[in-house]
């Protein structure tokens, strides 16, 4: 099944779930997760993705999790070192929470709410199975999305954005925008659509741009000018 327990614990409090294409040098993000500041247990892991799309990883990734609590990434990513810490106060201080987002920094940006980018996800392990999990009709593109939205509709308790649930995403994300599949999640959730995607002309535009591939080109200069300035993910609690 692609399964690998690359951290095990005994009755762990949160687990975390890394898809991963074998190609890719998944280590750095371990390395950031094996380095977390919390006292309590927890798993690692790593689901390889390479023969399945990211919605049926990330679903093995749920299934295997010994934990209540799961949290979600790429293989790509700087998990900041109180990134679990963070994620696990937040299930414990509100037992009907199923789903916790937050702000991602760097080659990925994402600030708003409602926006539940995969990368930067926890959630309640047996809510997210009753719910379905990650649709593959949307892999490669907004299945974080149309999860978080599903959620919301259909889970047992509440979603929740918390801007203290930061994520660092170094490089610009290697997913391509899908025009179709956009217009899928639009036809399906056309009141979510509106208020989140179609909020402000701002989003309207940077949708347009992205798909136009404008937008990647532009943020990996800025990548690189920030890189050079202050260092990888200016603004993830590393002031």
């Amino acid at each position: 099944m692609g399964i690998e327990y690359v951290r095990r614990a005994t009755a762990p409090a949160i687990s975390v779930v890394v898809p991963s294409v074998p190609a890719y040098d998944h280590e750095p993000t371990i390395a950031c997760l094996e380095a977390q500041d919390l006292d309590a247990p927890y798993e690692i892991v790593l689901v390889d993705d390479g023969t399945v799309d990211r919605s049926v990883a990330r679903n093995r990734g749920l299934e295997a999790a010994s934990a209540d609590v799961v949290a979600l990434t790429d293989d790509d990513t700087r998990p900041p070192a109180d990134w679990l810490a963070t994620a696990l106060a937040a299930f414990e201080a509100a037992p009907d929470l199923v789903c916790l987002e937050g702000p991602v920094y760097g080659g990925c940006r994402s600030f708003g709410a409602r926006h539940y980018v995969g990368c930067n996800l926890a959630t309640n392990r047996d809510a997210a199975l009753r719910v379905g999990g990650f649709r593959s009709a949307f892999s490669e593109w907004r299945e974080d999305v149309e999860f978080g939205w599903r959620m919301e509709a259909e889970a047992d308790g509440h979603c929740r954005f918390e801007p203290s649930f930061r994520m660092c995403h170094p490089e610009v994300p290697r997913t391509a925008f899908d025009s179709g599949l956009e217009q899928q999640l639009k036809r399906e959730y056309p009141e979510r659509y509106d208020e989140v995607m179609d909020v402000t002309v701002t989003r309207r535009c940077y949708r347009w741009a992205r798909a136009a591939g404008i937008t990647q080109p532009i943020q990996r200069v800025r990548n690189e000018i920030g890189r050079r300035l202050w260092g990888e993910c200016r603004g993830t609690g590393r002031r």
